[in-house]
């Protein structure tokens, strides 16, 4: 019966697109097959490897977004471990970066395509033009967590459902947030902390009309990472369900703020 479902699992992965997923994997459900195992053998495996060539475009990519490359490449080799169950997407935030920059960069497997986006950072990081401090982060909860972040399913938080622009009145409703898990010992922290929880959200002080009146530079987050709500849900359902978001200190290695 393992050979039959095998040659059944190659006959219809190559039809998947075309007829729909859903009603290919019914059978298989009908018979008590362990369907996240057949989900996977139809989809095929995650970007968890790429070329050469592959890597040298995604590098290429984020230097000349000015991405720190030493950190974006520690935060491919991380996306790999186990524990990221979502290998096509990652994300790498610099915070030493000044916030008038974008400086959260998006790496895009399936597309082959890197992106950057403005985000800010904690209010205990230092001043809102750029972030000074970054050790004592593991005790002061208005610092972001740094070192590598699993990100969790999408949801609605009241406080970030709808985001009006302070400044020239757009309202940007129907939002959506990103819960963030530290899955280090030094970040771990931030799993611990109720009633406190890290997101990715939207804020009015990421916004076009904040940027414009303020030279171009964000407010300060809780320690949050507070991305523009006008690029909000894109990036919260690309980076959804299992992703890393590796928060860096330019090339730095982590270890050196603990």
């Amino acid at each position: 019966m393992r050979y039959l479902a095998a040659a059944l699992l190659l006959l219809i992965s190559a039809e998947a697109s075309a007829n729909g997923l859903d009603s290919l994997l019914q059978p298989f459900e009908i018979f008590g097959a362990p369907m996240a195992a057949v989900q996977r053998a139809v989809q095929g495996p995650a970007r968890a490897d790429l070329s050469k060539k592959e890597l040298a475009s995604l590098l290429k990519q984020a230097k000349a977004l000015g991405a720190p490359i030493a950190a974006v490449q520690r935060a491919i080799q991380i996306s790999r471990e186990p524990v990221f169950s979502k290998k096509d997407v990652l994300a790498v935030f610099d915070i030493s970066q000044p916030s008038a920059k974008k400086r959260f960069y998006v790496l895009d497997f399936k597309s082959g395509r890197v992106s950057a986006h403005y985000a800010a950072h904690g209010r205990d990081n230092g001043p809102s033009a750029k972030a000074v401090k970054f050790k004592g982060f593991q005790t002061d909860l208005d610092m972001t967590p740094l070192g590598p972040l699993k990100t969790a399913h999408s949801e609605v938080l009241d406080p970030y459902r709808t985001i009006v622009d302070r400044y020239n009145g757009t309202v940007y409703p129907d939002l959506i947030v990103l819960a963030l898990e530290g899955v280090t010992s030094y970040n771990s922290y931030i799993n611990h902390n109720p009633p406190y929880k890290w997101f990715i959200h939207p804020n009015w002080y990421t916004t076009a009309g904040f940027r414009a009146k303020n030279g171009g530079v964000l407010g300060r987050s809780n320690g949050c990472v507070v991305v523009d709500p006008a690029e909000n849900n894109q990036l919260v359902t690309l980076l959804q369900d299992g992703a890393l978001v590796y928060v860096t200190v330019g090339d730095a290695p982590v270890e050196q703020y603990l």
